[in-house]
């Protein structure tokens, strides 16, 4: 990606820079452009080749750090009460186990954990007999790692962070999405990893759900846009497909083991169709039938799992 000396837009809180004529993930020219969005102004690109779907203009790293500073700990609390807590310890559980078994019994196993927030993930991994270790750009969550868990983060981008070659595993929770430069984020997690050591990431997917969203933007010339807006804004600048991560990932050097498709929300349904614009009625009308497909996973997959390996001739 370059800059393009940073480009204005509507509603943008940031100065933004241009990506490249070309995909990020798999580095194809098959482009297209939808309809901006009346409402945001942003513009969505799409691959044609492996599928990913992000935002033609984006804000600069240093600038969402700085942002990222006024999340205090209240603000950021606040935040996690509008979380599904029990399905994200689920969720935390799950995934936990399964690294465990990729990287089998040893000693001293450290994990770090970029974008850690409120260190619940770090937590439990410490429980199951990891060193814990992380990072986030908000001191909100970094003093509430502290408060709630006794995990001490590092407060700052990870390419900032010194230590290379330093961890067995590396899990990024919902980070990838945030960053304006997914690369380079993904070669800083490479570089912090030990030979052979496990990433995992989880990403929010392009879903069913985002193909009827666009179909109805490009119908109606980029007024349509609640779904498009919700998916793909400052909160989430890409949308992964099978194909791109796996495109993205063998790019850089990762050794792919496994992506998976799977139905994980962590916000709860009511925030959810809040931010979609449905009023209480609404809210209370529609949600327990989508808590009831959650639960039986049977909405959209909305997310991907992803596990690779830096190889171990690295």
């Amino acid at each position: 990606m370059e800059s393009s000396g940073g480009v204005e837009r509507a509603g943008s809180l940031f100065k933004e820079f241009a990506i490249e004529p070309r995909c990020e993930a798999c580095l194809s020219t098959d482009i297209k452009h939808h309809p901006k969005s009346r409402l945001s102004g942003s513009v969505i690109y799409q691959c044609r080749q492996c599928g990913l779907r992000g935002l033609s203009t984006r804000p600069l790293m240093e600038d969402l750090a700085e942002f990222a500073t006024t999340y205090d700990r209240d603000r950021y609390a606040e935040w996690v009460s509008i979380t599904r807590t029990g399905q994200i310890d689920r969720d935390h559980a799950a995934v936990l186990d399964r690294i465990n078994r990729l990287v089998g019994p040893k000693d001293d196993r450290s994990l770090f954990d970029v974008g850690a927030g409120s260190g619940g993930f770090l937590s439990m991994a410490r429980d199951a007999g990891f060193r814990p270790a992380g990072n986030d750009l908000s001191n909100g969550a970094v003093d509430l790692a502290r408060e709630s868990h006794d995990i001490d983060l590092m407060l700052g981008d990870l390419a900032d962070i010194d230590d290379p070659g330093q961890h067995d595993v590396v899990t990024l929770w919902c980070v990838l999405a945030h960053v304006p430069d997914g690369s380079t984020l993904m070669r800083d997690v490479l570089r912090v990893l030990k030979p052979g050591g496990l990433m995992y990431l989880q990403t929010p997917r392009w879903s069913a759900m985002d193909t009827m969203g666009m179909a109805a933007q490009d119908v109606a010339r980029g007024r349509a846009t609640k779904i498009t807006d919700r998916r793909l804004g400052m909160h989430h600048m890409v949308l992964h497909t099978a194909d791109s991560i796996r495109a993205l990932l063998e790019r850089l050097g990762y050794e792919i083991v496994a992506v998976e498709p799977h139905v994980r929300y962590t916000l709860t349904t009511a925030s959810y169709l809040e931010s979609l614009g449905f009023n209480e009625r609404w809210r209370r009308r529609l949600g327990k039938p989508i808590d009831g497909l959650l639960d039986r996973d049977l909405f959209f997959r909305n997310v991907l799992d992803v596990y690779a390996r830096r190889p171990l001739d690295s």
